[in-house]
């Protein structure tokens, strides 16, 4: 039987370095030269986690839920932070619901017992509590084509966050973790359980910062 609506202890908020994603995956790329997520990290995911893995599984996914994805529109800076959420209509001039937004509301959002208007909000709501400009702190925005030492980043972040490399040690996503409020919101940050920093934290000392379209060898994906 699919997981109950609510039944979780916090929330994962993972972001993306998109020009790293950009490197590994051109296929599905959404990011340009001259776009926000081009030189700030992107919305990947608001995800409903437990602190103490569960029968094996530290998440629920695709929660038994009659909340239906009806939205048809999302947040204006969507297109800035989330842009693989996003297509823009040219006629009607907003945000339409994408495919990845499809997608993590079913696998995601429906285990949070919020409508998809409400999660959609949470998501970017505690994107831009995190340090820095709307969410990437100053330690990666000021050192994008460079190197930055890791424990800097992670002294920006106050909390304990799970930062995802290649084996380049190149950034390509960031998971901060965040209390689950009684109603089903965001609340503050905490630290991340031991379970999401074993799987999703690196281990080395600095983190290149890739610039958008100058990939690393070994990083471009062959088509």
């Amino acid at each position: 039987m699919p997981p109950m609506p609510g039944d979780f202890d916090l929330y994962l908020l993972a972001q993306t370095w998109a020009p790293q994603f950009c490197c590994a995956h051109p296929e599905k790329c959404t990011t340009a030269a001259f776009a926000f997520s081009a030189r700030r990290l992107s919305l990947h995911g608001l995800w409903p986690g437990y602190s103490v893995a569960r029968g094996g599984e530290t998440f629920p996914a695709h929660c038994q839920s009659k909340v239906k994805l009806l939205t048809s529109q999302l947040p204006r800076e969507y297109i800035d932070l989330a842009p693989a959420f996003t297509r823009w209509n040219m006629e009607k001039h907003h945000a339409e619901v994408g495919p990845l937004a499809r997608h993590e509301w079913i696998k995601h959002g429906t285990c949070s017992g919020l409508s998809a208007e409400g999660y959609f909000a949470e998501a970017l709501r505690a994107m831009l509590t995190l340090p820095g400009d709307r969410g990437t702190p100053r330690a990666i925005a000021d050192h994008v084509g460079g190197e930055v030492p890791t424990s800097v980043v992670r002294n920006e972040y106050g909390k304990r966050v799970a930062l995802r490399t290649d084996k380049q040690c190149g950034l390509s996503e960031v998971t901060s973790c965040w209390r689950k409020q009684a109603d089903g919101t965001v609340g503050q940050q905490v630290d991340c359980p031991e379970h999401v920093i074993r799987g999703r934290d690196t281990k080395c000392a600095s983190l290149r910062i890739n610039q958008f379209g100058q990939c690393l060898r070994g990083q471009q994906k062959s088509k």
